[in-house]
């Protein structure tokens, strides 16, 4: 992943609201930040943070619930405040916000948090219905960015991740607060990384990544089993005593990590988190009848096109989309090898890198990765900002 050098011996800084599993931080780490204080309360979402975030780096804690409002960890001097409060609340298309919803309660926690940190940068990540379907929501909270502390210059962009590099159309909005007092952008929107087939008048980039960009040189994924009779996997019950629920028996420990295991005796280094779905024979079948590229209403119902970027990743009750290999409709294919791609594959089309492990059962694991920022969209976000206000003198009076 590429990433951005800093300018001098103190990075700046930054904490990570509504974390979930840490794509946000890890971008923001690429992009030269030290992120010091992270808060999420899904405990699968919070271990992995954890385990990948927090025990290699003494100097960021973790804490649970970002509603209850705590400065420890929190630097004097914040450069950088991140939200990504959950979108459930407003990401259903069509019809009115529920005021009620607890969901569009968290977007305003946000602002509590600015008004206690007096950040010089605000990103609020969110789904961009937030703004296309549900406008009234959007300007308050718009609004009320504006208003917190001293003031903040506020604008809302909508980005999509392939043009960053991600190997997946995922549109996502940033309304990005910039305090009145700091250096104002020259250009809102960060420059793309890459482009479609249609290239846009003047620009020389690489194409877009593909689904099979991504996916190509993985070794075929593990046969279904429980993590503590894999050859990849711990089951939590093995790592450390650092877990919330009794129930976490037999899940994904995040202290596990990839390692060689023999297939027709080679040794082939294996993922973790890249463990196939046992389909039926007629689950294959049906699978099959979808043609590349198809597009259905969820990510269900959707299969990838090897030569075009994934469609948007979501959690769809813990699945992905079908894998482009196998049997398809007029180009043949062996129906063994249809199937829905894994974990790690949802997680390499998000970006993340091999390495990142993620906890709990197959379910949750999807959910962490659907939910997550992509972490080469961030680290082009906060990147941007970085050196457009943090690093720009500010104008001689």
């Amino acid at each position: 992943m590429p990433h951005f050098e800093p300018q001098n011996d103190s990075p700046p800084t930054a904490i990570d609201l509504f974390a979930g599993c840490g794509g946000a931080t890890e971008g923001m780490m690429h992009a030269g930040f030290q992120v010091s204080a992270a808060w999420e309360i899904a405990a699968p979402a919070h271990y992995t943070y954890y385990l990948r975030h927090s025990e290699p780096n003494p100097f960021l804690t973790t804490y649970r619930d970002a509603t209850e409002i705590s400065l420890q960890g929190v630097p004097d001097d914040l450069d950088l405040l991140f939200s990504g409060a959950p979108c459930q609340g407003v990401s259903s298309a069509g019809g009115t916000i529920d005021p009620d919803d607890p969901r569009n309660d968290l977007l305003f926690t946000t602002i509590d948090w600015v008004e206690a940190t007096d950040p010089r940068l605000v990103i609020i990540e969110n789904v961009v219905g937030l703004r296309d379907r549900h406008g009234d929501l959007h300007d308050a909270l718009v609004d009320e960015l504006a208003d917190a502390g001293d003031g903040y210059t506020v604008q809302t962009l909508a980005l999509d991740a392939a043009d960053y590099g991600v190997a997946q159309h995922r549109e996502r909005l940033f309304i990005i607060g910039v305090r009145n007092d700091q250096p104002q952008p020259t250009t809102w929107t960060p420059a793309r990384t890459h482009t479609g087939p249609q290239r846009r008048l003047g620009e020389d980039l690489p194409e877009y990544r593909t689904a099979a960009d991504v996916l190509e040189e993985l070794p075929d994924p593990l046969l279904p089993q429980r993590p503590h009779e894999d050859p990849v996997h711990l089951s939590i019950d093995d790592g450390v005593p650092y877990r919330f629920e009794t129930s976490d028996r037999w899940r994904v420990d995040p202290h596990s990590c990839g390692k060689p295991i023999e297939r027709d005796g080679t040794d082939v280094w294996m993922p973790t988190n890249h463990v196939a779905t046992d389909h039926a024979l007629e689950t294959r079948q049906t699978l099959a009848e979808k043609p590349h590229g198809h597009s259905g209403t969820s990510t269900t119902d959707r299969r990838l096109q090897p030569e075009e970027p994934a469609p948007t990743m979501t959690v769809s009750s813990g699945t992905g989309p079908v894998h482009y290999q196998g049997a398809t409709p007029g180009e043949g294919g062996d129906i063994e090898e249809v199937r829905r791609i894994t974990v790690r594959e949802a997680a390499r089309i998000q970006s993340f890198d091999d390495a990142y492990t993620f906890a709990g059962n197959r379910q949750e694991q999807f959910e962490q990765v659907a939910n997550a920022v992509p972490p080469l969209l961030t680290l082009s976000v906060a990147g941007h900002f970085r050196q457009e206000v943090l690093e720009t003198q500010p104008a001689v009076a």
